[in-house]
């Protein structure tokens, strides 16, 4: 799941004073002529919405809703509704809300490659709707608008070019991860590592700046954090180009050098997944084990043996494991979706999506995924669109 909106009240725009040190990023080279040059008036980044690809559709039910928030340029009541709508899961309609608001900021349709305000809450803002193009899969769409900010190097994506009182990168980092895995989904699948690799490097040189100016320990932390993420984007590409062994070696690496223990839980099941998913049972079973061992449950140990039935096909155990987690009332995400992988499995494809409905609130990316290929399965249309806007 990528879409993460906080639903508070300033979603878009931050205090500059208090993530500073995460607006650092190394000057590029076209800024450092740029600076050399005297050029602080020339505008190089010009994005607009590529409105060539069709508007989603929003549930008549909604679209007075939709109205209310998104019916005029007031940014506190437009962040509101894109919390709304993502809260509710619809996701579509979050990404209409994203373009009146761009629209009404200049970068909306027609406008790519013409002048506009190049802001925090800009930024921000194309940062949320690339995430809501990856969770639609709308891949077109997203390398078509992502071209205007090129290699993210440009002059005026840095405060200073601009500003004599702030410095730093306009460009949110999750843009930049965005940016970095996007060419997963072009032509050419496998630039996209190097362009992880370039990250990977320039976070760790971030990092190394950092401690030699004897930062707070918070500061090193936050990014070390951020260079574990792109360690792991790595990895997940990796195993999507179907370099599962590489994958796999990378991961073991990345959790071993984990200083958390919650850290290492969780890259240790999400290695279990990754072994289900490619087959490889002496793999999950290693995985499983370690997980457990950080932090071990009777129920997560029952939800461990449903999952590895699931895997082994022997549907009958899978069920009884299923049904002793539902009796504990053990109700985490994952153990409602294994109940609902059972209930498929086993020709219940009904209960499943009323099982996987409980899930609250409904997770945007995967699990709505899930919901609308189980509602397909056994819905009509109209109600197939009743229970994912519910």
């Amino acid at each position: 799941m990528r879409v993460s909106a906080n639903p508070k009240r300033y979603m878009l725009n931050y205090d500059y004073a208090e993530n500073q040190h995460l607006l650092y990023w190394p000057e590029s080279v076209r800024l450092k002529v740029a600076k050399n040059e005297h050029k602080k008036i020339m505008q190089y980044t010009m994005p607009g919405v590529k409105d060539e690809f069709m508007r989603s559709p929003i549930d008549l039910r909604f679209q007075e809703t939709f109205n209310k928030f998104f019916g005029q340029n007031d940014f506190e009541m437009n962040q509101k509704g894109l919390v709304w709508f993502i809260k509710k899961g619809m996701l579509e309609a979050t990404l209409n809300g994203t373009t009146d608001m761009l629209t009404w900021l200049g970068q909306g349709k027609d406008k790519a490659g013409r002048p506009s305000e190049l802001t925090q809450v800009t930024m921000e803002l194309w940062t949320l709707r690339f995430e809501l193009l990856i969770n639609l899969r709308m891949h077109a769409q997203l390398l078509a608008e992502l071209a205007a900010f090129e290699e993210m190097d440009a002059p005026d994506l840095f405060y200073q070019y601009s500003s004599t009182e702030k410095t730093g990168s306009l460009v949110p980092f999750n843009l930049r991860l965005i940016h970095a895995e996007s060419l997963r989904f072009s032509p050419f699948p496998w630039k996209s590592l190097i362009r992880i690799e370039q990250l990977w490097t320039t976070v760790e040189t971030i990092v190394a700046h950092f401690r030699s100016k004897n930062a707070p320990e918070k500061h090193i932390s936050d990014w070390e954090k951020r260079l574990d993420t792109v360690k792991c984007l790595y990895v997940r590409v990796l195993y999507e180009l179907g370099e599962y062994k590489q994958a796999m070696s990378f991961m073991e690496n990345i959790r071993i050098g984990m200083k958390s223990v919650e850290e290492q839980v969780i890259v240790s099941r999400a290695m279990m997944r990754m072994a289900m998913q490619a087959g490889d049972e002496k793999s999950m079973n290693i995985y499983a084990e370690k997980a457990n061992q950080y932090n071990s449950t009777a129920n997560e140990m029952v939800l461990h043996k449903a999952l590895r039935s699931i895997f082994l096909g022997a549907y009958s155990h899978a069920q009884d494991y299923a049904s002793r987690l539902q009796s504990a009332n053990y109700s985490t995400p994952q153990s409602i979706n294994t109940r609902a992988i059972v209930q498929l499995y086993t020709g219940n494809a009904v209960s499943s999506v009323e099982t996987i409905s409980q899930i609250k609130p409904l997770l945007a990316g995967p699990t709505t995924t899930n919901l609308k290929t189980l509602a397909e399965l056994c819905y009509s249309t109209a109600a197939k669109d009743e229970l994912l806007i519910r």
